[in-house]
């Protein structure tokens, strides 16, 4: 049984090799997407174009416009008019607009309430949001600066000191990198042992199995391991190669307990491949499907947005999903760099929640063949 497992698997990797058309996806996915999510997706507020309306004409209304500095700001002239401002915004000109009242630096030198614009475009909801919050942040700031003279210049201040652990610079494109990475992985574990068994369908190699010596559980556990050793194989090279190579994303922790993490998640998440291959009757429906399933996971996983800002209920679901726990195991260990006495619950909760999908999976396929 062993060793027609094993021919089986050396069969299937062959054929995987000969499908130019899949191997060159892999390839892509494994190389192309991961620098393009790195380099092409900045979290970050950057040149952010924008203009001012500046009714005060002061010295410090003019010191205010000067600590908005690129990169992340990019000054583009002043205005005369809300009018104006607001034709600018329509033609999507700038993201944002500052207006500065009258007696602006006389009520900061007085201490008084004066109150500073920020028209933004909304349209782009990130980017607004952003902006807003980086503007608010910039001219506060600046107004506790400049309230104080000699008379209250023995007042206690609080001096606020961040320390930022795991990713100093705040860089965006480690996190999308890693991101991205886990992204690929899912939706190889979904197409890819799918991919091979439907093959087998519409070749009609089904029947013929029926009648050797190969038997249903040998098929699809030689399928399975196949497709699990080039995803493994893949993320091993990209790591090395892609990610802390040409992307220079640092590898804080134990790579081989990364790639075993890797390879238990690979292997329990198969049996939603599985799955798909058991109702899908071609190649186009396994895309579909795929399509239909990898959505969700990923969102339930929290690498599209924080845990905690969605709502309740799906909050909760996230318990469900193995991708969390290898998410949250991987990140562990790559940035944070910690060994397996703090992962370990990461670990359990990749097997105890993949194992059931997995054997979900088999029953399906064995019910449909």
């Amino acid at each position: 049984m062993i060793y027609r497992i094993v021919v089986l698997i050396i069969k299937e990797l062959i054929q995987f090799f000969r499908d130019k058309g899949l191997l060159l996806f892999v390839i892509y996915l494994f190389t192309g997407d991961m620098y393009i999510a790195a380099n092409g997706i900045d979290l970050t507020l950057k040149n952010a174009k924008f203009y001012v309306i500046d009714e005060d004409n002061s010295f410090l209304s003019r010191e205010l416009i000067s600590k908005f500095q690129k990169p992340t700001f990019e000054f583009s002239g002043y205005l005369s008019s809300v009018s104006m401002a607001e034709k600018y915004l329509f033609e999507d000109k700038c993201v944002g607009i500052i207006v500065i009242p009258e007696d602006f630096s006389k009520n900061i030198k007085n201490k008084t309430q004066t109150q500073i614009g920020i028209i933004v475009n909304g349209t782009e909801t990130s980017t607004s949001y952003l902006f807003s919050g980086y503007v608010s942040v910039i001219i506060s700031k600046f107004s506790i600066e400049n309230s104080f003279n000699i008379e209250t210049k023995n007042l206690p201040i609080v001096n606020l000191r961040q320390r930022i652990l795991y990713n100093n610079n705040m860089d965006s494109h480690i996190f999308m990198t890693i991101t991205e990475l886990f992204s690929v992985i899912t939706l190889l574990i979904l197409i890819l042992p799918a991919s091979a068994i439907i093959k087998e369908k519409e070749n009609g190699n089904i029947e013929m199995l029926l009648v050797s010596p190969v038997n249903i559980s040998e098929f699809m556990v030689a399928k399975v391991i196949a497709m699990n050793i080039i995803i493994i194989l893949g993320v091993i090279t990209t790591t090395i190669i892609i990610i802390k190579g040409v992307l220079k994303v640092p590898f804080n922790g134990s790579f081989i307990l990364f790639i075993l993490l890797t390879a238990i998640y690979v292997f329990t998440s198969s049996g939603i491949s599985m799955f798909i291959a058991s109702v899908a009757s071609n190649m186009l429906q396994v895309s579909q499907i795929t399509i239909m399933l990898l959505l969700p996971i990923l969102y339930l996983s929290g690498s599209w947005a924080p845990i905690e800002s969605m709502p309740y209920i799906f909050q909760k679901l996230t318990y469900l999903s193995p991708l969390k726990y290898y998410l949250e195991g991987s990140f562990t260990i790559i940035l944070k760099g910690l060994g397996l006495s703090y992962v370990y619950k990461h670990f359990l909760g990749t097997f105890i929640l993949g194992i059931p999908v997995f054997l979900a999976g088999v029953y399906f396929l064995k019910k449909k063949i």
